[in-house]
């Protein structure tokens, strides 16, 4: 494993460059995503496993054409630290920031969370006005860890006066 680090721009953070490959490798489909039971280390084999998503619960998402949005996307980590899991939302296979220059739809911080024993990663998608164009994007959040990915994939529907016409 290779010692040469990743400095992320967004989050500060140092990250291993294999985890960095892993998410590149990811966005051009040579990695196929998996979840393990519970995203906890294997009492049996001392690995852990990869991270699991629990939010959101759905596919698809009910959104208000013009009306403001906040999707949260939130994992079981699979790991005890901060450092070995990493989470993004991407925009029709791209990074947030790359589709939405404008700030029009943007990441929010990544928040880590104990529950229950485990450990959470969760991270906002914010949206300052949902426009036609979002009913058309393929939204998803990315998991990574050593262990492996998960990735959920989100439409938003349309939502006229409390009623979804998907």
């Amino acid at each position: 494993m290779s010692t040469e680090t990743f400095r992320n721009h967004q989050i500060g953070q140092e990250i291993l460059w294999p985890s960095v490959m892993s998410l590149l490798m990811l966005l051009n489909g040579y990695v196929t995503a998996h979840i393990s039971d519970d995203g906890a280390k294997d009492r049996d084999s001392g690995r852990y496993g990869a991270p699991k998503i629990i939010l959101p619960a759905s596919t698809s998402i009910n959104a208000e054409l013009g009306k403001s949005l906040e999707l949260t996307c939130q994992a079981i980590t699979g790991y005890s630290d901060k450092f070995s899991t990493i989470i993004y939302w991407l925009a029709n296979q791209q990074f947030i920031e790359d589709v939405f220059e404008d700030s029009r739809v943007k990441e929010g911080r990544e928040v880590f969370l104990a529950e229950n024993g485990k450990m959470l990663i969760q991270k906002c998608l914010k949206f300052t006005k949902v426009t036609p164009e979002d009913f058309k994007t393929n939204f998803a959040c990315a998991v990574m860890n050593p262990s492996g990915s998960s990735v959920k994939n989100i439409t938003l529907a349309v939502e006229i006066g409390g009623f979804s016409t998907s």
